[in-house]
């Protein structure tokens, strides 16, 4: 069996350990580092390489959003944040620097184990107790499923790309084109979808299940 390899980055060690002995009971996930702040956590990936980082946001030195825009040249390396903040704004500020999976400190060990697995195979994963929240907010809302049939492939596509927490010159790089015509693809979304920002659009992706779909399937 491939085990997915884990970095704790936690300050608080008690939390870490905890984490940690609850962790190695799972036989398909190892845990091949720790570290309590945000100089060491990079360290630690540096030389243990793994597959996730599971990282506080509000950590010494380096808060988790400076370790990720820090380490994401890596190319297989994936993030799961997990913290005591439930807010759109961190939930976006997450997603624009490329956080897979989102995680509650208050949650429990099936939501975080959900959470590694999902991300180890490409998953976008963002805990329910934040998703449920930010949908109650969303303001004349249809049945989901009903909702993209009326984005055209295009911005199906793109908003697939936003879901990964890309941003409109990533995607312009994925998709092969302009910036400006990504910026409009999302803003057609947004208004279709009768929602207010990317952090919602990301959000009703992933619970109507739009990142599990490939990219290709979306042209159809």
């Amino acid at each position: 069996m491939v085990k997915i390899r884990v970095v704790l980055a936690d300050d608080h060690r008690l939390f870490r350990d905890g984490l940690k002995k609850l962790l190695e009971l799972e036989a398909d996930i190892e845990v091949v580092g720790e570290a309590g702040d945000g100089f060491e956590t990079i360290k630690v990936v540096q030389k243990t390489d793994p597959d996730i980082l599971l990282l506080d946001v509000s950590m010494p030195n380096m808060n988790g959003i400076q370790v990720v825009k820090e380490l994401k040249a890596r190319r297989d390396l994936k993030f799961i944040a997990i913290t005591a903040y439930s807010d759109e704004e961190h939930l976006s500020s997450l997603s624009a620097v490329g956080v897979q999976g989102y995680i509650l400190k208050a949650s429990g060990m099936i939501e975080l184990l959900s959470a590694i697995r999902s991300v180890a195979r490409g998953e976008p994963y963002v805990d329910r107790q934040v998703a449920g929240r930010l949908l109650t907010s969303f303001h004349k809302r249809k049945e989901e499923a009903d909702l993209f049939v009326e984005l055209t492939p295009k911005e199906k596509e793109v908003l697939y790309w936003l879901a990964q927490g890309m941003s409109n010159a990533d995607i312009s790089s994925k998709m092969v084109l302009s910036e400006k015509t990504v910026k409009n693809h999302v803003s057609h979304v947004l208004k279709k979808l009768e929602l207010r920002d990317r952090t919602q659009a990301a959000v009703l992706a992933w619970k109507v299940g739009l990142p599990q779909v490939s990219p290709e399937a979306l042209q159809r």
